[in-house]
């Protein structure tokens, strides 16, 4: 994809403001080359990709962590790579059997994360729901809502094989106590603080220049970065 220039970087940032996770993810991954009529419909994991590549792409391949051990509260600071953070190869198959159930699945998509409320006292069970394409006991056809925990719990199991991605986690370990664990990794969540933490320094930049020389918004993003460092010591005191 075509690297975003600063004017693009507010944009997108100004598209995700205020937005909660999953519009804010939206934004992120057709700012990173999804198509906007269908990325409500991909499947989680391949909308990461493109919130994946879009951080590749402003901020390079290398992405600074720092995470608490959950055992001794001790700091790690971790320099992960792009690859670190991409899942492996999903399991093929769109089906799973349990308890005589024979049940036809599909990926969640962020429409399903719409459209059931995070919250809500059955969110799992709808969502989980609204994934399943046919369902099947003892030749009988079953909709979702029929369907026993245990085949939901299979249901939930063979969703996160099929789409890696949109539930990673990390193998680590701490270097103090040698406690071991998986920690979660939202990439969505990570680029936003970073895009979030650029767009306001540039912001701040800009209204600084703009104060010390009447320029515009565009007329201070078009001066190189190195220049613009320059003129904002002769205007900071």
């Amino acid at each position: 994809m075509t690297a975003l220039t600063e004017a693009g970087l507010l944009a997108v940032w100004e598209a995700g403001l205020g937005k909660g996770p999953v519009r804010r993810a939206l934004a992120l991954a057709t700012a990173g080359g999804a198509d906007p009529a269908s990325v409500a419909d991909l499947s989680v994991g391949r909308r990461e990709e493109f919130v994946l590549a879009l951080r590749e792409t402003c901020f390079g391949t290398v992405l600074p962590c720092a995470v608490d051990c959950p055992e001794c509260a001790g700091e790690l600071e971790l320099e992960l790579t792009v690859d670190d953070v991409r899942a492996g190869e999903p399991e093929q198959g769109t089906t799973v059997s349990a308890d005589g159930f024979e049940v036809e699945f599909r990926p969640v998509t962020s429409r399903d994360l719409l459209a059931v409320p995070a919250r809500a006292p059955d969110a799992r069970r709808r969502l989980l729901g609204r994934c399943v394409v046919t369902a099947t006991a003892h030749g009988e056809t079953k909709t979702g809502d029929e369907l026993p925990d245990t085949v939901l719990d299979a249901l939930s199991g063979a969703l996160a094989a099929c789409d890696p991605q949109a539930d990673l986690a990390l193998e680590l370990d701490c270097a103090s106590c040698g406690h071991e664990w998986r920690a979660p990794f939202d990439i969505t969540a990570y680029l936003w603080g970073e895009m979030d933490t650029y767009a306001r320094r540039l912001l701040y930049d800009v209204h600084v220049l703009a104060s010390g020389y009447g320029w515009s918004e565009r007329e201070v993003l078009a001066v190189s970065p190195a220049r613009r460092r320059f003129y904002l010591e002769q205007v900071t005191p």
